[in-house]
């Protein structure tokens, strides 16, 4: 067996279609043209992190748990990050894998075969017990376990959505100085960040040299440095390791300097970042230094202003050429088995820039186009029959409108606040006057006797009350008069398997232009129902899964093979379909909740 996946995070078919009708994406026609192209099922919801592991497992949230990005513990109602779980030891809290399904890499290695997924989402922390090679995706942390942000130093007084500002000190004539916080550690006071000196001397109006702990190296105004390699001292005899990326954004009358958010060093890391260990070292110091944040593409920092549209693009160009780098220098010696890479720079760009620049993101999509040609070049020489798929978990489409899902539900009498309230969040939820409240980005839960802390709604209600909801939320029209729902389902007609009882008793699938808001996704309440989206991040895909379909593209007919649905890719790369009756889920789901919920989740753009 020999199998090489391509997964290019958001790829549209419908962008896909027109362009390829304009004869713009020759490499990817090909396989249009040999009858090797389908529209692909995606699961419910379409966000990155469902897909992907419903790709890989060939099973629906039912079947893996992971139902959203964010979860709720019903005894509490605390939400907690689904793919950053932890539990609590002897040692403190510590991160757990986020699902136990059978994956199609896992399988190919017990049918004795090598299997590589590089920066697969969900796959953090690594499970070494598992034959499989590892460099993980979407949900890997930074070293402080939040999924990152950036911080910027600058000699104004600023202040920031998101991100950390810290104020130079000038320290004499174009010399000026502040601290870099690192991981917390224990002190007498208590936890303390850790922190490093920061020293940036003014050269000219376009160089500085900027001083970081013990290294010093020459910066050039709106260019990013190499990866640079940090450590904090964390105690007498141990050291945090880290690494970044920084870029001087101005020098003209005001200092600015910006650095990524601090990752984990491959080479140093305190948990099982990859597997096995050896590998992620083997690829830093064979092919050179890598971003292991999930979410390595700074959208946050953009989103902020402090760093430009064109600089975000660079960063996007940078990350895009390394893992390129490091995929090839593993095709190069790949003879058997599952190698498989999911690039998603595409998806953060169009976040960005589909609803206002398509032409930015079309020219990501002619960039994968020459990037699977250069692929296509090399497995066209093999001989022998092998599978060769290229695939998207989902598609895009506009986000215009915040939807504050647990507004709608106060205002239509199924969620009550504690009196004097009139916004809040879970915390300020009078439950015992409280039938239904949402948390994550299309999740929608009822507050039921004996499964939730305070439940209210007894099981006679249950089916009544679920068919109410449905309706009104298919009926739910916005200001334009346009629905702004395509379709609300209950968890029994979409999910199957042991975890379909721990997901949402309705799937909210929102239609085009509308999405959950940031508030609804952590449970809160504000005082809009609808409100204008006038971010920089302008489209999504955490919609219903009809309206953005992915694409696969594979080396044999697709047009006889019926609708193609993400149930299939471990069949089509492996030749079976994965037995997951091992699973044995726990009988309830408790003590996940997580205090620093917003400050873990900050460096996630939908949130």
């Amino acid at each position: 067996m020999k199998t090489i996946i391509l997964g290019f995070d958001s790829f549209d078919p419908a962008v896909f279609e027109d362009m390829a009708g304009q004869n713009k994406l020759k490499n990817l026609s090909k396989f249009v043209d040999a009858g090797g192209y389908s529209r692909l099922e995606v699961c419910s919801p379409p966000q990155t992190e469902v897909s992907w592991t419903s790709i890989a497992t060939g099973a629906d949230p039912g079947g893996h748990g992971i139902f959203d990005f964010v979860h709720r513990d019903p005894s509490t109602y605390a939400p907690y990050v689904s793919i950053l779980p932890t539990k609590k030891t002897a040692v403190g809290e510590q991160f757990v894998p986020p699902y136990i399904a059978k994956t199609l890499f896992e399988e190919a290695a017990e049918m004795g075969y090598p299997a590589t997924a590089l920066w697969w989402p969900a796959m953090y922390p690594a499970r070494p017990e598992l034959p499989v090679n590892t460099l993980p995706g979407l949900g890997t942390p930074d070293i402080r376990g939040q999924l990152g942000v950036g911080t910027l130093f600058s000699t104004e007084d600023e202040k920031k959505s998101k991100t950390a500002v810290v104020k130079f000190s000038s320290a004499g004539k174009g010399r000026f100085t502040a601290l870099l916080n690192g991981p917390q550690v224990q002190s007498k006071a208590g936890p303390q960040p850790a922190t490093l000196p920061v020293t940036v001397d003014v050269i000219d109006s376009n160089i500085a040299k900027l001083t970081l702990g013990d290294q010093q190296f020459q910066l050039r105004v709106g260019e990013w440095s190499e990866i640079v390699e940090v450590k904090f001292k964390a105690g007498l005899f141990f050291n945090v390791h880290a690494i970044t990326r920084v870029i001087l954004t101005s020098l003209n009358g005001v200092v600015r300097l910006y650095t990524l958010p601090l990752q984990i060093h491959p080479l140093h890391a305190l948990s099982h970042y990859s597997s096995s260990q050896s590998f992620a070292k083997n690829l830093w110091q064979k092919v050179g230094p890598y971003l292991t944040l999930g979410w390595p593409q700074d959208t946050t920092g953009l989103e902020d202003g402090c760093i430009t549209d064109d600089q975000f693009l660079v960063l996007c160009d940078m990350i895009f050429e390394r893992r390129k780098q490091i995929f090839f220098h593993l095709l190069d010696t790949f003879k058997e088995g599952v190698l498989a890479s999911i690039f998603d720079d595409l998806d953060r760009v169009q976040h960005m820039f589909y609803h206002n620049r398509l032409d930015v993101a079309q020219a990501w999509y002619q960039k994968l186009d020459s990037f699977v040609g250069e692929v296509s070049q090399r497995v066209e020489k093999w001989s022998g029959k092998y599978n060769y798929l290229v695939m998207s978990d989902h598609g895009f489409t506009t986000y215009k409108h915040k939807i504050h899902l647990n507004r709608w539900l106060l205002e239509n009498n199924y969620l009550a606040l504690k009196d004097g309230q009139s916004n809040g969040d879970l915390s300020t939820v009078d439950w015992s006057r409280t039938k239904a409240y949402a948390v994550g980005l299309n999740s929608l839960y009822l507050n039921i006797t004996g499964r939730e802390g305070q439940g209210v709604v007894g099981a006679s209600e249950i089916e009544t009350l679920l068919a109410e909801l449905q309706k009104k939320l298919a009926d739910w029209k916005g200001a334009d008069g346009k629905p702004v729902t395509h379709r609300v389902r209950l968890k029994h007609e979409i999910y199957n398997g042991p975890y379909t009882r721990f997901g949402p008793d309705l799937l909210v699938g929102y239609a085009p232009g509308y999405r959950a808001s940031s508030e609804t996704g952590l449970g809160k309440v504000p005082q809009s129902l609808i409100e204008p989206n006038h971010d920089h991040w302008g489209a999504d895909h955490c919609v219903d899964a009809e309206v953005v379909p992915g694409v696969l593209f594979a080396n044999r007919d697709l047009q006889n093979f019926g609708g193609v649905s993400f149930r299939d890719i471990p069949f089509l790369a492996i030749g079976k379909h994965l037995d997951q009756s091992h699973i044995k889920p726990p009988s309830q789901i408790t003590g996940h909740g997580q205090k620093d919920l917003e400050e873990r989740l900050k460096g996630l753009g939908y949130l």
